[in-house]
């Protein structure tokens, strides 16, 4: 072989074997996170549960609570005998099928009749409350005495375990229903006082849903 041919292979340059390893690059900030050990570092410290409410306060005993609330529905319905118009007793709406407000409140007084009737002889029951010609002070007498035999029936409801054997499924069942359809029914005398022309003023028809000062009126030596 010739010198010139020696010498220019000799010049060539030579193919790495393996290619040459790239550069490391720093991981960024943003990827560091993503390890768990960073997850722990980055985590925010987890808040302090809150103080409970009412602490330094006594336990609410909730059987007593469960009549109190009874009671507090029945203050409610003698509020609204209070704030409405006496002229409107009896008189029928221009709409509806002649349902009168005195008619409204003897089938609440007689609804709670029908349930204590069901627990003991009837003769024990309070008397029935005629819806044609009761008047406001007899309704009003009616339904404290109603009211004070059904919290005397709760009591003995609950001091024998809560189950009543003629409502599904307990006596806080019971409760729930009973304000609930009272409820519904100061609604309908409301609507009546309106079509009549006599409404209750604003303030006073949001007076009936402040359970907290009708509870205390139900209740005034209750701490």
């Amino acid at each position: 072989m010739s010198a010139s041919k020696s010498k220019s292979a000799d010049e060539k340059p030579k193919r790495p074997s393996k290619r040459a390893a790239a550069p490391k690059v720093a991981q960024p900030a943003a990827a560091l996170a993503e390890t768990p050990a960073a997850e722990a570092q980055a985590a925010p410290a987890a808040a302090a549960p809150k103080p409970a409410r009412g602490r330094g306060k006594q336990p609410v005993d909730l059987a007593d609570a469960l009549v109190h609330a009874f009671e507090t529905n029945e203050r409610i319905n003698q509020y609204l005998l209070e704030q409405l118009a006496p002229e409107i007793w009896d008189l029928e709406a221009p709409v509806g099928k002649g349902r009168v407000i005195r008619g409204v409140f003897a089938h609440i007084h007689n609804v709670r009749r029908l349930w204590l009737a069901r627990r003991a002889d009837e003769s024990n029951a309070p008397a029935k409350l005629e819806r044609d010609s009761a008047t406001i002070e007899e309704t009003r007498a009616a339904l404290t005495a109603s009211c004070a035999a059904v919290t005397a029936l709760l009591r003995e409801t609950l001091a024998g375990g809560g189950h009543m054997a003629e409502f599904k499924p307990d006596v806080a069942g019971f409760v729930g229903y009973a304000i609930a359809h009272e409820a519904h029914h100061r609604g309908q005398i409301c609507i009546l006082a309106r079509l009549l022309g006599k409404p209750l003023p604003q303030a006073q028809g949001y007076e009936l849903w402040n359970w907290r000062k009708r509870a205390e009126e139900a209740r005034p030596s209750k701490p």
